[in-house]
């Protein structure tokens, strides 16, 4: 048969999921980054969001400054854009094997965030 049967079952929650029609569908994306924007609660996480795209496309010698521009900005206490949904574990510096420049589990906790 055709490829339509893989929309079936569990395929069909996807669809209308967050993680769908908000991260993965550009104009879906586009949409709801722009609604985080106009929302006063909501517009650091916005921004944080937007940030962390930009720096997963800098390039390799500017990662350095540019993960300590966003430590400072979305991650100080008191700050006009502090982030408090964040985690501690996630926004303090990190230590051992991870390297400072890894913002995988802040953008897992604002995606959860978000949805």
């Amino acid at each position: 048969g055709q490829d339509g049967g893989t929309r079936g079952g569990g395929q069909l929650g996807e669809d209308t999921s967050f993680r769908w029609q908000c991260v993965e569908q550009p104009i879906g994306k586009l949409l709801f980054q722009r609604f985080l924007e106009g929302a006063p609660g909501l517009a650091a996480a916005g921004a944080l969001w937007a940030e962390l795209e930009a720096y997963e496309r800098c390039e390799d010698a500017e990662r350095a400054g540019a993960a300590a521009a966003l430590r400072g900005r979305f991650f100080t206490p008191g700050g006009a854009e502090h982030c408090s949904f964040l985690r501690a574990a996630a926004t303090a510096p990190p230590t051992g094997e991870a390297p400072p420049t890894d913002f995988g589990q802040v953008r897992q906790e604002l995606l959860a965030h978000l949805e």
